[in-house]
């Protein structure tokens, strides 16, 4: 009974480091969506420079999630074992230096490589991050995790605006430099900022490192399997269009394709909104699935519209996508951080659903890519994506959560 009353008598204290280490940690998880998102608004650009077809295009996209895909799940055993501070090193560091790599690429073998090591920092920040930020906020926890979940829709915005700019002035490689720049300026913010929730206890968890059977326990929970194969599903659809969305408008509308980058950043912008925006409601109404579930059939309507708009309505959806599907990531964070709690597991919790995101942005591209060269073309890609949505709310509506 006690812990209640030393948190009540230090609010504003824990306020404002709670904020501080939140703000810091939004700022180092943007750098991995903002490499790995420089791609598809240059994607001409670079199919172009080494000779591209569509689906191999798609490549560039993909391989970014091989080693998140194959490193999720040992990154949630090093976070445990290693501590936050290393693992924001080998996140930062690794974007860091596989943007650098890419930036000096000779060849396309060595581009792919670099995104391969920008890959293994995205998979760490995910994990740790909303391990560290969830505990500073035990009663909003959904809203802290909201504002974090903007770390996806902010550094893909970005990019869409700066991108192409970047490009036209100083090359492709600018881009690639300046998303190396960009994560070695936030991990020192990290490392100089950034503290843990100060006890165990003041935090309401356990490490799993201090009971080894909480391991066991938090991956033998199905409800942690059925969130990361709803997320992986939200993502094959979300990450598939996000890709190829500004090419498609160019190629098929004939638009420029610096405006058609700006076209696509409404879903970001929106996303920025949406995001907090429904971790709040799950807050008051008590119910993270209700809302994650309302974003996948969301999905299942407004992709596959987007492929046969006309340009006026097309607008109206793409502001849609970031208006209504960006409530899904934060409340499936959120339902993952709090169903490892229970075992003091909250990484390896985060580390499953991270699996799945990196199942879904390296299947996406390739899979939407390789349709949009069938036969079928454009059509039949973007009436895949309501058959793969509603896989997720089948497996999202298993999850046993609020």
């Amino acid at each position: 009974m006690e812990r209640p009353s030393l948190l009540e008598h230090q609010p504003t204290h824990v306020s404002r480091r709670a904020w501080l280490t939140l703000t810091v940690l939004l700022l180092l998880s943007i750098a991995a969506p903002l490499n790995q998102s420089k791609v598809p608004p240059i994607l001409p650009i670079l199919m172009e420079t080494w000779g591209l077809p569509v689906g191999r295009a798609g490549l560039l996209m993909s391989v970014f999630a091989v080693t998140g895909l194959l490193l999720a799940l040992p990154a949630g055993f090093i976070f445990h074992r290693v501590g936050y501070r290393g693992t924001g090193v080998l996140a930062g560091g690794s974007i860091a230096l596989g943007a650098a790599l890419g930036a000096l690429s000779p060849s396309i073998a060595v581009l792919l490589l670099g995104r391969v090591i920008e890959g293994i920092g995205t998979g760490f920040v995910a994990v740790m991050a909303p391990a560290v930020i969830a505990p500073w906020f035990p009663q909003r926890r959904g809203i802290a995790l909201g504002i974090w979940a903007i770390w996806v829709p902010v550094g893909l915005l970005t990019m869409l605006l700066l991108a192409p700019a970047l490009a036209s002035w100083g090359g492709w490689r600018s881009v690639w430099w300046f998303g190396c720049g960009y994560a070695v300026l936030t991990t020192l913010l990290f490392l100089l900022l950034v503290r843990p929730a100060s006890t165990p206890s003041q935090a309401g968890t356990i490490p799993a490192t201090q009971r080894p059977a909480a391991v066991g326990a938090t991956l033998r929970n199905p409800t942690i399997w059925w969130l990361g194969a709803a997320f992986a599903c939200y993502c094959i659809a979300v990450f598939a269009v996000g890709t190829f969305l500004p090419t498609y408008i160019y190629t098929v509308r004939g638009m420029a394709l610096a405006q058609a980058a700006r076209l696509t950043s409404l879903t970001s912008l929106m996303s920025i909104l949406s995001g907090p925006a429904g971790g709040v409601i799950s807050d008051r109404i008590g119910s993270r699935k209700r809302v994650y579930l309302f974003g996948l059939v969301a999905a299942a309507v407004i992709l596959p519209l987007t492929g046969a708009a006309n340009l006026s309505l097309l607008i109206v959806l793409i502001a849609a996508q970031g208006l209504f599907l960006s409530v899904t990531p934060p409340n499936i964070f959120a339902a993952a951080v709090e169903t490892g709690r229970e075992t003091g597991g909250s990484g390896l919790a985060m580390a499953v659903v991270m699996m799945g995101q990196n199942a879904g942005v390296l299947i996406g591209p390739l899979l939407f890519g390789a349709l949009a060269e069938s036969p079928g073309g454009w059509g039949l890609a973007f009436a895949s994506l309501p058959v793969i949505c509603l896989l997720g709310v089948l497996a999202g509506a298993q999850a046993r959560v609020g």
